[in-house]
This record gives structure tokens, C-alpha cells and sequence, in this order.
């Protein structure tokens, strides 16, 4: 008699054929969304914001495959999510040309104040405790740099500052700094205020500052990779050996622009490592998962990085400690 017993192994060749080709097809779209570049595309600048959430949801699914025993979708799902991650990560110069010889150093506080709704007090408190050289504050109002400067006595630490800031909840940013500044002409590529100033440092001489605000992605995702692209153009064509760009870029290095943009600079995060610690969002259910503040410069060498929430505001302020240049020297490439 004919037996017609179905064999079970196929049924579980069958499926275990299929969780690979799924690993495989993750995996690949995974490796390819930090290189991808599609203009008008609102949905690919947000993706990538997320890609190293991914990664760690790639090697969970990995962990489940080699419950299953499913060697070669494990594999590909980890191949996946390290290959995802990796453009990802904060760059760290090393070796040859990575230092400088210093002999002064300056810390720049940057912070989005979230249209201005951001605690007067703990502000002052963490300038007053970091001391920096300079303060960047984008989305800021003439009222929050008052309460800062003068209801709050930063006044004397703090004595010089680029122009008057933009109307608008989201527009003005202001350049607030120890030494001396000249105003100069904005950086190109925002609706939003991107001032530009040289403060005269001793022992330094003079060091541009940038506060830059591209928009968001969100809704406007051409202007968003333009205005990056703009910044990188105004960067290569500045001429200034020490030169500070720093503020809300709206973009982290899982995002090409961003990438094309840091590329000659250093990011003051390599003195924390590699990894990118998250500044946005702050003060939401979900925590921040992404670094879209930064602070990057050329003629410097970074010796300090650390992230610290103010209250009031969706991303966390920035400090960066450098070391600058003598004679002007560049960093590595």
C-alpha cells in the first residue's frame, strides 16, 4: 500500500528557506539606507535618523534565528546590522596627524533652546559651571538671552555676541562670547539665522564661529540636503585656519550630507568615542535616539565631549572641549 504521509521535514525546509531569504533581503536594505540619496524623499533622511535603532532590532531577529538554528539568516541579519551601523558611528582620527601641537583651550556650549522655551536658570547654571569661551543657542529670542545675560549675571562672562536675533519661534540664533567678535556675513542654506563671527582668543588669535540651523527633513526634505550641501560648500570656501561650525544640523552621520559636511573637520564627539550618543529627543516618552547637534572644527583638536539636558528643551546642550592649534596646523583629513 502507497504510504501518503507528508513529509514534515519539508514543511520546515520550506520555512526556514523563506526566514533566510527574509534575513537576507532585511539585511541588504539595512546596509544600503546610510549611502541612499533620493531627492523629495522625506522618508529616507527619517529612516536613516533610525538606523541605529535598526540595527539593534537586525540583531535581535539574528538572536531569534539562532534560537531556530537558522545559521545562515543569523549570520546575515549580525552581517546586516554591522554593515548598517558602521557609517553611522562618530569618526576618530588616530595615527599620524591626528594631533597637533596646543597651547590654549577653549570650550564652546551649543544648545537648542526649542523655540526659546528653555529654563533661563538651568542654563545659566550649566554655562556658569562650564565655562566656555563661547555659547551657540539656536531657536533662541532676544527675552531668553536677556534672562541669561542679565536677570541671570552672565553678563561679564559673557560681554560680546553677534547680532540681534530673527522674530520667529524657530529662527534666531546668536553667537554669546568671552572675547571680542566681528560680525560677519551669515552662512547660506537656512530660513533659520546661521550667524558667523570671529572672536579674538588669546593665545589663539582669531577663531571663526558658525551657528548653523538647517531645516528639518520632515517636511522639507530638499531644502534640508541643500542646506547642508550649502554649509559644506561655505566651509571648503572659508578660509580661516581655526574655524568652529556648530548648532542644530538636523542630520547625524547615518545621513550622507551630514558625512560630505564633516569631511576635513573633526567632530568634538571623538574625545567621547565612536559611538554616538543621542541629543534629540529630550523630555519625550521615547528616549533620544539620535545626534543631530554637534559641534565640528578644523585647526583644533578635540579633548572633552558630554551631552546634558536642560530643561525646557527637546534636545540636549552640547559641550566640547579643543585643544587649539599652534600655528594654525590642520587636523587629519
Amino acid at each position: 500500500m502507497e504510504n501518503t504521509k507528508a513529509d514534515p521535514a519539508r514543511p520546515r525546509s520550506g520555512r526556514r528557506v523563506a526566514w533566510t531569504m527574509f534575513a537576507i533581503t532585511v539585511s541588504a536594505a539595512a546596509a544600503v539606507l546610510p549611502h541612499l540619496e533620493i531627492r523629495g524623499v522625506a522618508a529616507i533622511p527619517v529612516a536613516q535618523a533610525l538606523v541605529p535603532v535598526g540595527a539593534v532590532g537586525i540583531l535581535v531577529l539574528a538572536g531569534v534565528s539562532l534560537v531556530l538554528r537558522s545559521w545562515t539568516a543569523a549570520a546575515a541579519f549580525a552581517l546586516g546590522a554591522v554593515i548598517s551601523v558602521i557609517p553611522t558611528l562618530t569618526p576618530v582620527h588616530t595615527g599620524a596627524g591626528a594631533d597637533c601641537e596646543t597651547d590654549s583651550s577653549a570650550t564652546i556650549l551649543s544648545f537648542n533652546a526649542k523655540f526659546a522655551d528653555a529654563d533661563p536658570a538651568a542654563l545659566s547654571d550649566l554655562i556658569r559651571d562650564t565655562e566656555p569661551i563661547a555659547v551657540v543657542l539656536l531657536e533662541t529670542s532676544e527675552p531668553l538671552i536677556d534672562a541669561v545675560l542679565i536677570e541671570h549675571g552672565l553678563g561679564d562672562a559673557l560681554p560680546h555676541r553677534s547680532r540681534e536675533v530673527s522674530p520667529g519661534p524657530a529662527s534666531g540664533s546668536v553667537i554669546l562670547s568671552a572675547y571680542p567678535l566681528s560680525d560677519e556675513e551669515d552662512v547660506p542654506g537656512s530660513a533659520f539665522d546661521q550667524v558667523s563671527a570671529v572672536a579674538a582668543v588669546p593665545g589663539a588669535g582669531d577663531v571663526r564661529i558658525a551657528a548653523v540651523h538647517p531645516p528639518p527633513p520632515v517636511w522639507q526634505p530638499n531644502a534640508w540636503r541643500d542646506g547642508l550641501d550649502d554649509i559644506a560648500d561655505w566651509v571648503r570656501d572659508t578660509p580661516d585656519d581655526t574655524l568652529i561650525v556648530t548648532g542644530d544640523f538636523n542630520a547625524s552621520f547615518a545621513h550622507p550630507a551630514l558625512r560630505r559636511l564633516a569631511s576635513g573637520l573633526r567632530s568634538g564627539a571623538e574625545a567621547a568615542g565612536p559611538i554616538p550618543w543621542p541629543t534629540w529627543p529630550e523630555e519625550k516618552v521615547v528616549p533620544a535616539f539620535t545626534a543631530i547637534d554637534h559641534v565640528f572644527a578644523r585647526g583644533a583638536v578635540p579633548l572633552g565631549w558630554r551631552t546634558i539636558a536642560v530643561e525646557g528643551s527637546d534636545h540636549r546642550a552640547v559641550i566640547a572641549e579643543w585643544g587649539l592649534c599652534t600655528g594654525h596646523a590642520d587636523p587629519a583629513p
